[in-house]
């Protein structure tokens, strides 16, 4: 993974606007932009090769860790684990400028060995370093926007149990809230 300066640029919500932080991974770059819902909120999109770029939802990550753990049950609840201790310990952004979320990304990614977990690129749409990045975004998004947020948590903890309900799952990932696209 390498990042650099935001080249790309969109409309959100009727404005141009121009990527804060760009991250290249193989096949995927993910954009990072000035959100609307709040002072530091931020705003993600990504693109996989020439094809166009869309906004993540966390539908899309949860069936891709299904698909892994298909794969390699064991070794997806261990990735799962450490992203959800993340989850747990990242806290609401108090600037997003660049190097703000590079130092965010830079940081978490130390402590996670995501070499450990390449195996899981066999499986699934996205390669675990994309995905790692994708999850600690979303994740910091979401308390950025509300300190009490648990929706990502609780798709984590739908995943982990051994049990887990496909259909509980799906409900949780593809929820619409108020503020969702």
């Amino acid at each position: 993974m390498k990042e650099r300066q935001g080249n790309k640029s969109i409309i959100i919500n009727g404005k141009r606007q121009k990527a804060i932080i760009e991250f290249d991974f193989d096949d995927y770059t993910l954009y990072v932009f000035q959100g609307i819902l709040s002072t530091f909120d931020i705003f993600i999109k990504y693109k996989k090769g020439k094809m166009r770029i869309r906004t993540p939802k966390h539908i899309h990550w949860a069936v891709d860790v299904l698909i892994k753990m298909q794969g390699q049950k064991k070794l997806t609840k261990r990735f799962l684990c450490e992203v959800k201790a993340l989850w747990v310990k990242v806290e609401p952004l108090s600037n997003n400028d660049y190097n703000s979320l590079r130092l965010l990304v830079e940081n978490n990614a130390e402590t996670i060995k995501i070499e450990e977990y390449k195996k899981l690129n066999k499986y699934g749409e996205y390669p675990v370093d994309f995905l790692f990045v994708l999850m600690l975004l979303l994740s910091v998004q979401e308390k950025t926007n509300r300190s009490d947020a648990y929706m990502f948590g609780s798709i984590i903890n739908e995943l982990l149990e051994s049990d887990y309900d496909i259909f509980s799952i799906v409900s949780k990932a593809s929820f619409k809230g108020r503020n969702n696209e």
